[in-house]
């Protein structure tokens, strides 16, 4: 007997030796849904540690100063259980099943377009995109803003067993100015720059613009023109209703003074900002150009106020008869489709188009509709675009500038801009060490660096300098190629991988919009290419999109065996 338990202990030896125990970083991010209600909680807990999983992300705080966790600062939502604590009870549930807990802060982007626990008392502290205009998101270029955010973290980190704290939206929304008092004196006295030019906020005005744009107008007014090129807004009345013309990608990088045009044509048709907007672009052109173009549609109605919800094909009987409907860079318009928004505007609606129906503005019923017959050629540069008539839609009395002298200006912007928040990043890190040097600094980043610099997110500069433990890029792609491209550029920033690791997505989105579970086949052939480029582990997002399928797929291969996780803290 004893030989018997000898050799299966020589067997059991010899094992362990060939198969030491893996250390990879199999992480995910997980939302308030997910552990708000401690029987939900065990119920996700449990998926994770099913899976495999060992190291979680969990938002605790958004949506203008709302705390997951007990807090002397910011109160939790009114539909938390009395006397239950969301974070506490998650780190208690996940540390006993192994499963590292990371307190997850969204730290640039509001959340909630009213003023919340945080804007109602320091309304100053918000972004002014344009003079007298506000954006619900944080101005890191504050000092009292970066206090204040990094008080929200360090309070975690002082009442929590966490294993780390997690940036996100630790950015801007693109690139955008700030009108501010504070920011417009600080610039000026950094860079010797006056921003008021760059306000655009009446015309005429100038900005690097491209566009499909139609051309030879029959009934539609032209309200703006590109100097030297095609109307640039214009206006059409049809029947009981109206179309506005945005003629170029009005959506890519948004310009106050449009914004006002739009803004008062829905207000004029009775839309006003927190009200529904519809938006829609044709399955047609959805299948030949991707679902960016609506997507950043969808995100500009946000950030404007208003409640966007995007319609199929099918869905568009379902417009309200005096509603509003964007028509997304929709260059595609089945005939069916034409007749559908005709009878939309007919009826009373109000369609703004953003870009031109190029390729089917042949068809007559859509030339009546729009009031254009043909097309100009597409164009892209430095244009100065300029009032055409005088109507109440129109802001007037800007100030158009160079592109040389705006490319100076909005290049030390961009650094001044970076400056902040880095230093947000730097001033948490330091300040978190000194209570915990065990603790791990983290952030979920965009995922190429010319885009993260482009919102003034310098990631690169965070690893080099030392003043975060890792990265996280979101790389929530769907082809290999566009995964291989991101990895081969990270390792020319960090060659072995070792903290930068590749944010996966679980989710994808069908045909009508919706985001469902992607194929488990497509999960697991991402994580083997991270694999195969040496990353250290994966971040999925996120848990509300780990399917069954997934769950098996993942442990019946890349995660069969349980892992110790890989989280790269520095000084530790």
């Amino acid at each position: 007997m004893m030989k018997k338990f000898a050799g299966a202990l020589a067997v059991a030896l010899v094992t362990s030796m060939a198969m030491p125990e893996q250390i990879e970083h199999r992480g995910i991010w997980l939302h308030p849904e997910q552990f708000k209600m401690p029987e939900v909680c065990e119920l996700f807990v449990e998926r994770m540690a099913k899976a495999n999983i060992n190291v979680a992300y969990a938002l605790v705080w958004y949506w203008g100063g709302t705390a997951y966790y007990r807090s002397d600062l910011y109160p939790m939502p009114a539909d938390i259980p009395k006397g239950y604590d969301p974070l506490g009870y998650l780190i208690e549930k996940a540390h006993a099943c192994g499963i590292q807990i990371h307190a997850w802060f969204v730290n640039g982007s509001y959340g909630v377009s009213h003023l919340g626990n945080v804007f109602s008392k320091h309304p100053d502290w918000r972004l002014q995109p344009a003079p007298g205009r506000f954006a619900w998101w944080y101005d890191f270029g504050k000092l009292e803003v970066r206090e204040f955010q990094t008080q929200v973290m360090l309070e975690v980190l002082r009442r929590y067993p966490v294993d780390g704290l997690h940036f996100d939206y630790i950015r801007y929304n693109g690139p955008q100015l700030c009108f501010c008092d504070h920011c417009v004196k600080e610039f000026r006295g950094l860079y010797g720059h006056d921003l008021r030019p760059l306000a655009r906020d009446a015309f005429p005005l100038a900005a690097r613009i491209s566009g499909n744009p139609l051309d030879k107008p029959t009934s539609a007014r032209i309200l703006a023109k590109v100097s030297g090129g095609p109307a640039a807004i214009a206006i059409n009345e049809f029947g009981r209703g109206q179309v506005l013309i945005l003629n170029w990608h009005a959506q890519r990088e948004p310009l106050p003074a449009v914004e006002t045009v739009l803004t008062r044509f829905l207000e004029k048709n009775g839309i006003k900002p927190g009200s529904t907007v519809y938006l829609h672009q044709p399955r047609a052109t959805t299948d030949k150009y991707g679902r960016s173009l609506i997507e950043e549609n969808l995100r500009w109605m946000v950030n404007l106020g208003y409640k966007p919800k995007i319609l199929s094909d099918e869905e568009l009987t379902k417009l309200p008869k005096e509603g509003a409907l964007i028509l997304a860079n929709s260059y595609i318009i089945p005939g069916e489709t034409v007749e559908r928004l005709a009878q939309f505007v007919e009826d009373g609606g109000a369609l703004i188009v953003v870009d031109g129906p190029v390729f089917s503005i042949s068809n007559p019923k859509l030339q009546r509709l729009l009031g254009f017959a043909s097309t100009a050629p597409y164009y892209s540069g430095f244009h100065t675009l300029e009032a055409a008539a005088e109507n109440a839609l129109i802001p007037i009395g800007g100030k158009p500038i160079s592109w040389e002298e705006m490319e100076r200006i909005l290049s030390d912007w961009a650094r001044y801009r970076m400056d902040g928040v880095s230093e947000l990043v730097r001033q948490v890190y330091t300040n978190a060490k000194k209570i915990r040097q065990d603790v791990a600094i983290s952030a979920a980043v965009f995922y190429r660096i010319a885009s993260a610099r482009n919102v003034f997110q310098d990631w690169v500069r965070w690893l080099k300098e030392e003043f975060i433990d890792y990265v996280l890029p979101m790389a929530y792609v769907m082809t290999d190629r566009e995964l291989t491209d991101a990895l081969d550029e990270y390792r020319t920033i960090d060659p072995n991988l070792s903290r930068i690791i590749p944010g996966l997505s679980l989710y994808m989105r069908d045909e009508g919009g919706k985001a469902i579970p992607r194929p488990p086949e497509l999960v697991l052939r991402q994580v083997e290419i991270c694999r195969k480029y040496g990353a250290r582990g994966v971040n999925f997002f996120s848990l509300a999109y780990l399917s069954d399928d997934i769950i098996g797929s993942l442990v019946n291969e890349p995660f069969r065996e349980p892992a110790k996780p890989y989280v790269p803290v520095r000084g530790r």
